[in-house]
């Protein structure tokens, strides 16, 4: 549990050194242009979300899945049978 904690504590020190460093190192011009390139990302990466969306088809639906495990079982089943078991 130690390990743990220590990862809380570290993210929340990682957290207030991020924001400190923000309000009182960073200049306005800092600041704005530090804002505008996560802007920048921000609209770069659903541009490309945007593009890729239509090439991936969504997977197999739980009730899909579980009616080829339902004919896979009854086609081995049949097999046996036709072997004599």
């Amino acid at each position: 549990m130690k390990s743990y904690e220590k990862m809380v504590v570290l993210a929340g020190v990682v957290v207030v050194g991020i924001t400190a460093v923000y309000r009182y190192v960073l200049s306005d011009e800092q600041r704005t242009a530090l804002r505008e390139v996560g802007n920048s990302l921000r609209d770069s990466t659903q541009e490309v979300r945007d593009t890729v969306a239509p090439l991936v088809s969504d997977g197999p639906t739980k009730k899909e899945i579980q009616e080829s495990f339902e004919a896979n079982r009854k086609r081995t089943a049949k097999q046996w049978e036709e072997l004599g078991y």
